[in-house]
Formats: C-alpha cells, structure tokens, sequence
C-alpha cells in the first residue's frame, strides 16, 4: 500500500525563516515607535491648544490681564498650598490632566506625592508640580511653565510686585512664548534652563522640538535654542533690545541682566543633558 510522506521544514529553511522575521521586526519597530512618538506629540499639542483658549479667556474675564505666574509663594513641598497660574485656569479646563503632556513621563502623577524642592528640575516619578494641594484630586501635573521673562515669578501676594501683565503690553504677542513644555515641578520656566538646567528642558523625540505656547493663544513646535537666537529676535522677551552686540537678557527680576552664551554652538549647550534636547 502507497503512503504519502509529509515533508517537514529543514533546519536552514527554519533559520531562513526567523532570520526573515528578526529583519522585518528590526525595520517595523522604529516605526512603530516612530509613529506612537508622533502620536503622543499630537496629543500633546492638542492639550496645549485647549491651554492656549483657556488662557485667553481667562483674560477676557479679568479685564484683559495675565494670570500672575504664582500668586503665593510657590512649593511644590507638602504644606506648601501654593496658588499658580495653572489653578487659575484649572476651571476653563475640562480635566487637570489636560495639564499633563502623555509624551512627558515627569507628568505622570501619583495623587498627594509631593515633590522636595531640591528635586524641582528633576522630579521623582509620580512627583506633582506646585499647586497640587489646592486641587481637589491632590494632583497637579509638572510639565508646563509660564516664561517669566515676560512676566514676573515672584508671587503676587509679595511686597512690591508689579501689576498683572496686561494684555495690551504684549507688543509681539505672536512671537512671545507664553507656555513652554518642561520636566520640572515650578510654574516658571525660563531661557536660561536651556544651558544651566538642561535635564529640566523637555523635547519630543519626534523631531527633537519643544511646543510652546504664544501670547496670542497660538500653539507652535520650534527647536529649543531656535527661541533663543538669534537674541535680537528672541522669543522669550516682550520687547527684545535689537542691538546685535548685547549679551544680556532685559525683563523682571530673575530674568534681568542674565548673561547669555555667545551662540547656539556655545561650550555651555555640549553636555550630555543639553544636547539631548537638541
């Protein structure tokens, strides 16, 4: 009687096989990741445009002024109860977690985790940003900061704190960064984390680019030092001085008579943490 044999795999048509799949895996996977990136950035931007409005009305609400970037004293230790610009906005938001950027790990919070000050420009996982124990949820994501060379970090409650910042001050108001996208705990960011806290400095992969947020409500991706330089047309200054010579950046206390580095190929945007936002 006649018997059909099966015939099996041998073994190299089996290595030719897994070597075919390991090659197809090692080309899809950076895309795939490539594309969750891009997604995430997406999301991210979405959030940041829901910001953006909530901002804007905010100002039509409170005769055309700013929120103060803190309006007490800011902390993001327990016992803190600092108020900041993100708890003023918190009511025109649909949710706090429109606050958190799903691509920015350091927004991922754990409810009533504080965040020690010595640990502001690098928190620990789970860690919340100032302003989380005025919130009912105890959260409040890290994540976002207001530019304080346009405006004021010093709280409003202070002695001697200059007025709101109105919004008929902002002359260039869609080419001054409002909101920029950080690592950190405070409610302020400012151009100078771009070479003394460079870990604090948040960019997404997909392009190495930060988004930020303008005074006109508009939201934008640009290259982190690309803000920066040239200084004459910075985006981090009201008015910025258009002298080509100076060093040095003009706004309030904090931000006033900062030296600058020469250029973005600067010795002080080398290190590991700096270029890698670049």
């Amino acid at each position: 009687m006649k018997r059909d044999h099966q015939r099996g795999f041998t073994l190299i048509e089996l290595l030719v096989v897994i070597a075919i799949i390991a090659i197809l895996a090692a080309i899809l996977f950076p895309v795939f990741a490539q594309a969750r990136e891009r997604a995430q950035m997406a999301s991210c931007l979405s959030n940041q445009r829901q910001l953006g409005t909530a901002l804007m009305m905010y100002v039509q609400d409170y005769d055309e002024t700013f929120p103060y970037i803190r309006f007490t004293p800011g902390s993001s230790q327990k016992g803190a109860y600092s108020y900041i610009w993100k708890n003023a906005i918190a009511p025109y938001l649909k949710s706090i977690d429109v606050l958190a950027c799903p691509a920015n790990p350091s927004s991922r919070t754990i409810p009533g985790m504080p965040t020690p000050d010595s640990l502001a420009t690098n928190p620990p996982a789970g860690g919340n940003a100032e302003g989380w124990q005025i919130e009912p949820s105890q959260r409040m994501p890290p994540g976002y900061g207001m530019n304080s060379c346009a405006e004021t970090y010093q709280a409003a409650n202070l002695k001697g704190v200059s007025p709101p910042l109105r919004q008929a001050e902002v002359v260039r108001a869609s080419d001054t960064i409002l909101i920029a996208e950080d690592r950190c705990t405070w409610a302020d960011v400012f151009p100078g984390w771009m070479w003394a806290y460079c870990h604090g400095v948040f960019s997404h992969k997909a392009g190495q680019v930060g988004n930020f947020i303008f005074y006109d409500g508009h939201v934008k991706s640009r290259k982190w030092l690309s803000t920066l330089y040239p200084l004459p047309q910075n985006n981090w200054e009201l008015n910025p001085d258009p002298d080509p010579t100076r060093t040095k950046l003009h706004g309030p206390s904090g931000c006033e008579g900062t030296v600058v580095p020469p250029g973005p190929d600067a010795k002080q945007f080398q290190t590991a943490d700096c270029l890698a936002y670049q």
